[in-house]
């Protein structure tokens, strides 16, 4: 799966042809990539996305519910 998001976001910058809820949903998937034991620079586009995501203020807040203190893992 990570090769077909890959191919998609070659030439989109978000996984629509804007922000939306697919990222939304797509995105605590892939910031398991280290428990899925995936090289995300194997995936450059998913990695440019994944990055600029967890760069957003509300992903951030969002990554600590229903806990608090956990860093997003970066490739």
């Amino acid at each position: 799966l990570y090769g077909v998001l890959d191919r998609r976001l070659a030439d989109h910058e978000f996984v629509a042809d804007e922000y939306s809820i697919a990222d939304i949903a797509i995105w605590p998937w892939i910031s398991r990539f280290e428990w899925q034991k995936v090289d995300m620079n194997a995936f450059s586009n998913v990695k440019r996305w994944y990055v600029q995501l967890a760069q957003r203020e509300p992903v951030q807040k969002g990554y600590n519910v229903p806990t608090s203190g956990l860093e997003i893992p970066m490739p």
